[in-house]
């Protein structure tokens, strides 16, 4: 960590906030924190869940244990209730014909006879065909006779034929009058000399069996509860979790609500009208030692993983770009492009660097082209310069000649006078490296009208101008040099009248300008010299400086709108040239 705060401290020296350093170890110490959280959960959860496990294991056990042993003292009480409707005095009642009190006092000790070493039967009522009954037992009881006339009472006893049901309080006709709950064992009585049935049987259990069932079972909350949730025996705090849910054929665990998330698990054994409840205190015997020790293990190889990791991100990444990023600060702070001097790792960091350095050297050929370039566009525009300064003593000439030529009445003279001065004003044109488009064709118009006066009817000229782009501005002179390329090389050296047509409009963001004439044509050899420039940059550049020829204007064009397609250049041998500009409107000031 300490590695960690002086390579912060150095970062933060130099405004690297944001560095790719301070994010990686960012990233590190995040990733201890999530595997630390990480570990922390998945031992929580994993000794929860084993504890879960674990307990609903001993629940298991317990209730099974349980139900066992109740069903066993019902067996045995089932055995008794069978003892007690074969007794000679228990049947002799059941069959008379009229009961007197001695019969039913026989059957009364017989059947104390029968229970003198069970304790935990409460009572036994034997009920006659024709309605009398009997009963033997402590405490005082309520009998709900209609319920025991209904057909679904009697119904599910006798369909037993003799066999014993277990319900609770008489299949709820029989009730404690202090409200304390039975367990009814109910048997239809036959006479076993005849078969015929005689009477019903309920032998009612006292909930002292289940409290002895249970006993004392360690590290758990055990209780019973009857089918409808009333508390029989046990913990009755437990009780208070019953739900429906625990009334089902196998047993169910499930969380209970009371804010320490204990698990209960319930379950009614078959047959029987009870639903056995408990909770298992979990002990440390429950924590999974082995499961935790893997955790460790696993824990530990992530560590040393991220610490591996990190190591070699730190040493191989992070380090190597550092120190490139510090040389391209240097690079920076010199003010000028050049190669880093820095020992690269042979990989991905190092072919970058190399990359670097081949950007420089391509960018510094690239510097020195533009340079000579900006440089041979000034002399260009420097001998332009001077150029237009020559003219200024024979403009001024013009002048005066063309006012001699008007007193003595010579037009044709003044005529021509006027179209020279107004071609070198327009020439001119203060010095202005731009000028509107109007005032190039005018430029053009006062050239092809001197060059009638000496080649006559020869030369023809046309204009399609739209007048939208005659406010566009464009570099001065530009047009001139073509017209002349088109009289000098085309129509002249074909020897007959032709035409120059100037056609000039805006198609999208670009002012396309041809200029056509009916001269000699080119190949596409020439074409293809013209345009490619297979004659070289130095002579090129002198046929700049001596004059505006047309690989000078191409140069220029080009260079103006920094597209070497912004000239094109169709033409048929013996027939035409047409020479097409593509300029980019940049104003119409």
């Amino acid at each position: 960590m300490k590695r960690v705060q002086r390579l912060l401290n150095k970062l933060n020296g130099t405004g690297a906030h944001n560095s790719l350093a301070v994010r990686l170890w960012s990233i590190i110490v995040t990733i201890f924190v999530l595997l630390a959280l990480t570990f922390l959960i998945a031992i929580v959860a994993v000794t929860l869940n084993a504890r879960k496990e674990y307990s609903a294991r001993d629940a298991e056990t317990l209730i099974n244990g349980l139900t066992a042993t109740i069903n066993g003292n019902i067996e045995n009480y089932k055995d008794i209730s069978r003892l007690v409707m074969i007794n000679e005095d228990v049947m002799k009642y059941m069959r008379a014909d009229t009961v007197d009190a001695g019969l039913k006092n026989d059957a009364i000790y017989g059947i104390m006879d029968i229970l003198l070493a069970c304790d935990s039967v409460d009572s036994v009522f034997l009920f006659r065909n024709d309605g009398e009954y009997m009963s033997t037992g402590k405490g005082l009881y309520n009998i709900d006779t209609e319920t025991m006339e209904l057909n679904l009472w009697k119904d599910e006893i006798y369909d037993k034929r003799g066999g014993a049901i277990v319900r609770m309080n008489g299949n709820y006709a029989v009730f404690r009058q202090n409200g304390d709950q039975i367990i009814t064992i109910a048997r239809a009585v036959y006479d076993i000399y005849t078969q015929k049935r005689t009477g019903i049987l309920l032998m009612n259990i006292s909930t002292l069996m289940l409290r002895t069932a249970i006993g004392d079972v360690e590290n758990a909350y055990v209780c019973v509860v009857s089918e409808k949730g009333t508390f029989l025996a046990g913990d009755r705090e437990l009780a208070e979790c019953y739900t429906r849910e625990y009334s089902s054929d196998h047993i169910v665990h499930r969380k209970n609500g009371d804010g320490k998330h204990h698990m209960v698990s319930g379950y009614r054994p078959e047959g029987l009208p009870i639903i056995i409840m408990c909770r298992v205190t979990p002990t440390r015997s429950n924590v999974p030692i082995v499961i935790l020790l893997v955790l460790l293990l696993l824990a530990a190889a992530f560590v040393m993983s991220v610490i591996m990791i990190a190591s070699f991100i730190a040493r191989d990444i992070n380090k190597p770009i550092l120190q490139l990023t510090e040389a391209m600060e240097d690079t920076k702070r010199s003010g000028w492009l050049k190669k880093i001097d820095v020992k690269m790792p042979d990989n991905e960091i190092g072919q970058l660097a190399d990359s670097y350095n081949s950007m420089n050297d391509y960018l510094q050929v690239v510097l020195n082209r533009l340079i000579d370039k900006e440089k041979m566009v000034q002399r260009v525009e420097m001998r332009v310069l001077q150029e237009q300064i020559k003219p200024h003593f024979l403009y001024n000439s013009l002048g005066t000649i063309s006012y001699m030529a008007c007193e003595a009445g010579a037009d044709k003279v003044y005529s021509a006078l006027e179209t020279l001065g107004s071609f070198y004003r327009n020439f001119l044109s203060k010095g202005d490296r731009e000028i509107p488009l109007k005032r190039e064709i005018q430029i053009i118009r006062d050239y092809l009208s001197i060059q009638k006066l000496r080649y006559g009817e020869n030369i023809n000229d046309e204009y399609d101008i739209d007048e939208s782009v005659l406010e566009i501005v464009i570099p001065k002179l530009i047009l001139q040099p073509l017209v002349e390329n088109s009289i000098y090389h085309g129509i002249r050296v074909k020897g007959e009248p032709g035409l120059i047509k100037i056609s000039a409009k805006r198609e999208g963001s670009s002012l396309v300008v041809r200029v056509y004439d009916t001269g000699v044509g080119m190949s596409e050899e020439q074409i293809k010299n013209i345009l490619e420039g297979e004659n070289g940059e130095e002579n090129e550049e002198e046929e700049a400086l001596s004059g505006f020829g047309l690989k000078g204007t191409i140069r220029r064009i080009r260079y103006y709108c920094k597209d070497d397609d912004a000239i094109r250049i169709i033409s048929e041998e013996g027939e035409y040239t047409e020479i097409i500009l593509k300029l980019n409107i940049k104003n119409e000031e």
